[in-house]
């Protein structure tokens, strides 16, 4: 013990030193441990003092020197009390100031990496460069970045100032390391010096652009001043001095159209105007403007209008030209028409044969008439008036002098209403001639229709009066007379039509009908045959009233003899209905004196069976004196002495079948009361069991001896008999039982009230043992709480520990991997290692709480949980390590291909522009081919451009904007865009050069689409088209050849004959092919004005303007489409189509 005790004294004397939470919160459980083993020590320390004692009592000799060192020894041991109070208060302080110290170092972790991942994200957001696309965008964006920068300085100066606050409290405590974070006071100042650096860049950047959309705006604002000019002023200025003024001055149109074709100069001063606005386009384009909300005009709009002021001034010269044409028209077709109506006039009176199908004749003769010769005449002064209105509106329209013709159209509309006037005239003569003709036609149709229904009906009446019906019942009798009534009134019903008969010959013989004979002798031949009639109906009408006296009196015996076999048969159906009623009574007294009451029924119901059985053989008889025979059915009943006695039989069998059911029911109700006789005794049996049980009960002393008794079968098998005689007798319908007063109900709950008292009985002695149970468990359960005690604690430090290792981990795995180069994820994958490398050790500790949980029952699935979580995190921790060092290695080549591809890509522009502008030779074709060369060039460089909108699409996917380059690739694709469009603008202006050379006559809108089908066929971008290249542009532009008419005009078109196509040589095709094609509109609209704007033209039509020998070779070689009046239909379309493709 006293070796013990210095040891312990070294220990409470010892300082051990403190480095960590960990430390000081272990020294605490070591001396906690003491505490418990100083406790554990009192027992040993009395056992002591007792044998000292027990030694001083013995021995006097050694009683001082044993009461000394029992002394000492005992002052020695409760002096470790206090020391250990002391080490106590001292390992406090130290664990409070471990715990400030924890606290600031994940305070200050917190705050660092909350500034880290703010910081990131301040310097992505302000990587963006979108100031806006306009001048007043850019402008607007001055307020946004004013306040972007106030809020990011404030809550920088903001998070600084914590963090300089918690690393000063650490400074201060002596806290030189932070296991929770690798940041320190001078990577936060970095951070802010970086979100600082970047907010400068941004400002530099948005004061450049800001200056640009200044200049850019100036330059939109002279384009638009300029464009408005020209479209609003000079076009329409130009246009109605060459149009309305020298148009109202009279002169010849030849004339005129020289002096407008000197004034307007080929277009002279618009082409000067286009090219200064042109110049104005170049620059914007090179300053990168796209859009001008100045002015709704660009280039191409401009060169539109161009156009359109030159196509008003055409279309104004084409309809000078078309002036005389349409006149020397209107003067042909009005000589025509009036030489017509002045023959054809005479001729309109029509003479008539007085026959319908002669003037029918005349008709269709006069309707072919009609709707050719007269109407077409009719329409051709339609198209002189719409061709008089066309020429004034012409005239008009120029400001020319008003057309007065030789024969005007008022004239013409005179003459032709003087003419429709006469053929009105004759039209009338031959529809009224018709209209007498259909209605004499209309009267014979009439009457013949007329004279067939009374032949009809006399023939059908006269076979009736001349039949003997005959009558094999009443109803026949009266049917046959009421049909000879209804035939009278029939007969004289229609009398009124032989009277219109005969009104209708007299109309017929007054119209001149030529053949009035038919109509006399036909009507005279009906009245003859109705007269007739008479003698016949008298003769009939006494036959039927003699058969129908007859039939009355057989009528009546038919009657009663159905109304007594009625009642008859509803008596023995009622009768039979009542003796089948089998209720004899509900018990056996009831049943027995049922029987005399049976007896009596009986023979009162065959008393009434003769009763009806003898007046029906009395009417019976009856009928068969009036030669009736009953055997047979009739239309009242099927009644017969068969059906009787079927009845009678009918009825004896239900009185039989009743006393038979009696019988067997008695005989019944008898076995049914022995059964209840044999229940009540059963009932009584299990009744009287339950007591006797009852008095043996409370003789048992003991669990077993009750359980013996309770499990008696006896009284259940008793009850089950019971229930199941009980359920057999309500089954056969047996309910009720006099013989005894115990029902199943209360045997039941007779036999419920013995279970539950013997129930009580058991419960008692099953709680007495259970008590003895319960004291024998708590004291082996008090043990088990001692063992329990000693391993929580235990479990509890352990548990703490490592609960603080996971949560550091799983910071370590939550904080987002935020790193911008190869080297920062190396480093992090380096820190973390280090703190996986503890995973072993704490594996140890984690299978030694899952052994005291087992043990102890506490829970440690939520600590497992979190481990294994913590664990599988760490996995995908290295895989998303592994995963962001694999693409901040693909990020970096990304760059480095960025940055070079890019440089080259430029290098190439700035060598493509400087060529352009070496462009000037003064061989216009020369440069043509230069120009365009360079923009093929150009345009294979779409290939490179796409490889970098590639690498620049995978830097933004993975969010990175700086591409470590002095370039981006929005710049690059605005100076390709620039460039290109700009080398284009010179291109298309040489193009334009050179065609006003060559005087082609396109305008700069076709000039442009013939450029693009050019190129989009010129695959080698030589400026030249091999042949496939130049048979895919003819299908192009419309021009659908077989392949050795496409190799003839190659041939043809190759003029230089070096086996290519140039673009002047292509272009100069197209306008020799433009040229044709105007030439062969012009003949389709000349042709579809002689047909009157058919798309058919007829001989008669080409004849009024074109010489004889010259439709003689049309009507030949012209195709036939269909034919009219016998006259051919020529397709004039397809005959020019055809000469112009020949």
């Amino acid at each position: 013990m006293e070796d013990w005790i210095h040891e312990k004294e070294e220990y409470l004397a010892t300082v051990d030193p403190i480095l960590s939470l960990e430390d000081a919160e272990m020294q605490l459980r070591r001396l906690d441990a003491f505490a418990d083993e100083l406790s554990a020590s009192e027992e040993k320390m009395q056992r002591i003092a007792k044998l000292a004692d027990d030694v001083m009592e013995l021995d006097d000799f050694q009683k001082v020197n044993v009461k000394a060192r029992v002394d000492n020894l005992m002052s020695s041991w409760q002096g470790l009390d206090g020391k250990k109070n002391t080490k106590r208060e001292d390992l406090l302080e130290k664990l409070d100031l471990e715990r400030r110290k924890e606290a600031l170092r994940l305070k200050f972790a917190d705050l660092a990496k909350d500034y880290e991942r703010w910081a990131k994200e301040v310097v992505s957001e302000l990587d963006g460069r979108d100031f806006g696309t306009t001048l007043s965008a850019v402008e607007a964006f001055q307020e946004k970045l004013d306040k972007s920068d106030t809020d990011i300085n404030e809550a920088s100066n903001a998070k600084r100032a914590q963090l300089k606050h918690v690393w000063q409290e650490l400074q201060d405590l002596g806290v030189s390391d932070n296991r929770h974070t690798i940041l320190t006071d001078q990577d936060i100042e970095n951070l802010s010096n970086l979100v600082g650096e970047k907010q400068k860049d941004r400002r530099d950047d948005y004061e450049v652009e800001l200056q640009r959309q200044r200049e850019m705006e100036d330059k939109r604002k002279e384009f638009a001043r300029l464009a408005e000019e020209f479209v609003n002023t000079h076009l329409p200025t130009r246009l109605a001095r060459l149009t309305s003024e020298l148009g109202s001055v009279e002169s010849d149109p030849e004339s005129l159209i020289d002096m407008i074709n000197e004034e307007y100069a080929e277009g002279s001063p618009e082409q000067i105007k286009l090219k200064v606005l042109n110049d104005v386009a170049n620059e914007m384009s090179g300053m990168g403007i796209v859009e001008n909300r100045h002015t709704k005009h660009t280039m191409p709009s401009l060169q539109k209008e161009a156009a359109k002021f030159a196509d008003a001034l055409r279309d104004y010269l084409e309809d000078i030209n078309d002036e005389k044409e349409l006149k020397a028209e209107f003067d042909l077709l009005a000589r025509t028409l009036n030489q017509w109506i002045e023959a054809t006039q005479p001729t309109l009176r029509k003479e008539f044969d007085n026959t319908l199908d002669g003037v029918r004749a005349l008709i269709k003769e006069w309707n072919v008439f009609k709707s050719r010769d007269s109407a077409n005449h009719e329409i051709d002064l339609s198209n002189i008036q719409r061709l008089y209105e066309k020429i004034s509106s012409l005239l008009i329209k120029n400001n020319r002098p008003p057309f007065i013709p030789p024969v005007d159209c008022t004239h013409l509309n005179s003459i032709f209403s003087d003419f429709l006037v006469a053929e009105k005239e004759a039209e009338d003569l031959i529809f009224a001639e018709l209209a007498r003709q259909e209605e004499i036609d209309t009267l014979l149709k009439g009457f013949n229709a007329q004279c067939k229904e009374l032949e009809n009906l006399l023939s059908s009446v006269e076979t009736y009066l001349s039949t003997q019906e005959r009558a094999e019942s009443l109803n026949d009798a009266r049917l046959n007379s009421s049909m000879f009534v209804v035939n009278n009134k029939k007969i004289d019903g229609n009398h009124h039509r032989l009277e219109q008969l005969l009104k209708l010959r007299e109309t017929i013989t007054q119209k001149d009908y030529h053949t009035p004979q038919y109509v006399i002798l036909r009507s005279d031949e009906i009245s003859q045959r109705w007269a007739a009639l008479e003698d016949l109906k008298a003769k009939k009408g006494q036959h039927l009233k003699a058969t129908l006296e007859e039939e009355k009196s057989k009528e009546q015996f038919f009657l009663k003899y159905s109304d007594i076999t009625r009642d008859f048969t509803q008596w023995v159906r009622e009768a039979i209905q009542n003796i089948e009623d089998y209720y004899f009574g509900n018990n056996l007294e009831a049943m027995i004196s049922y029987e005399r009451e049976m007896g009596f029924r009986t023979q009162l119901d065959l008393s009434k069976c003769e009763e009806f059985l003898q007046e029906i053989k009395g009417v019976q008889d009856v009928l068969e004196s009036h030669g009736v025979s009953v055997s047979e059915p009739n239309k009242y009943t099927d009644f017969n002495p068969a059906t009787m006695q079927n009845f009678v039989d009918q009825l004896n069998s239900a009185l039989e079948n009743r006393q038979m059911a009696y019988e067997g029911a008695l005989s019944q109700e008898r076995d049914n009361d022995a059964r209840r006789v044999d229940w009540a005794e059963k009932a009584k049996e299990f009744v009287e069991f339950l007591e006797n049980n009852k008095q043996q009960l409370g003789a048992i002393k003991s669990l077993e001896e009750l359980q013996k008794l309770h499990i008696n079968a006896k009284g259940k098998q008793l009850l089950s008999e019971l229930k199941g005689d009980l359920h057999r007798l309500n089954h056969d319908g047996i309910f009720g039982n006099k013989h005894t007063p115990y029902t199943l109900s209360e045997c039941e709950n007779r036999n419920k009230k013995w279970e539950e008292y013997v129930q009580d009985r058991i419960e008692s002695f099953e709680e007495d043992m259970d008590l003895e149970k319960r004291e024998a468990a708590l004291k082996v359960e008090l043990e088990r709480i001692e063992r329990l005690g000693e391993l929580q604690s235990e479990f509890d430090a352990s548990r703490y520990l490592m609960e603080i290792w996971i949560e550091q981990v799983e910071d370590f795995h939550s904080d987002p991997i935020n790193v911008h180069s190869v080297l920062e994820i190396e480093q992090l994958s380096h820190n973390y290692d280090q703190i996986a490398s503890q995973f072993p050790s704490f594996e140890t500790v984690h299978n030694r709480l899952l052994s005291i949980s087992t043990e102890t029952g506490t829970e440690i699935t939520s600590l497992t949980a979190k481990f294994t979580k913590c664990r599988e995190n760490s996995d995908k921790m290295y895989s998303t390590l592994g995963l962001e060092e694999e693409r901040q290695k693909k990020i970096e080549g990304w760059k480095k291909q960025f940055a070079v591809q890019g440089e080259d890509f430029l290098k190439k522009l700035s060598e493509s522009k400087h060529l352009a502008s070496l462009a000037t030779s003064p061989d216009l074709q020369e440069n043509v081919n230069k120009l365009s060369s360079i923009v093929g060039s150009i345009e294979s460089g779409k290939e490179s451009l796409e490889q970098l909108r590639l690498i620049n699409t995978s830097l933004d996917d993975e969010m990175v904007w700086d591409t470590g380059a002095t370039f981006n690739f929005r710049e690059i694709e605005s100076e390709y865009n620039q460039t290109l469009e700009s080398i284009k603008l010179q291109l298309k202006q040489a193009e334009k050069e050179l065609l006003l050379k060559d005087n082609t006559g396109l305008t700069p809108e076709q000039l442009a689409e013939y450029r693009d089908i050019f190129g989009h066929f010129d695959k080698t971008r030589s400026n030249f088209l091999e042949k496939m290249g130049f048979f895919g542009a003819l299908s192009a532009i419309g021009e659908e050849v077989d392949e050795a008419t496409a190799g003839a005009i190659f041939s043809r078109v190759d003029s230089d004959k070096d086996g290519k196509i140039s673009f002047k040589e292509f272009t100069q095709y197209i306008v020799e092919l433009n040229a044709d094609r105007d030439s062969e509109d012009q003949l389709v609209e000349s042709f579809k004005l002689v047909a009157g704007d058919k798309d058919f033209v007829t001989e008669n039509d080409l004849r009024t303007v074109i010489e004889g020998s010259k439709v003689d070779y049309l009507v030949k070689n012209m195709p036939v489409v269909g034919e009219t009046d016998g006259h051919a239909l020529y397709d004039y379309k397809a005959w020019v189509a055809q000469q112009y493709r020949s």
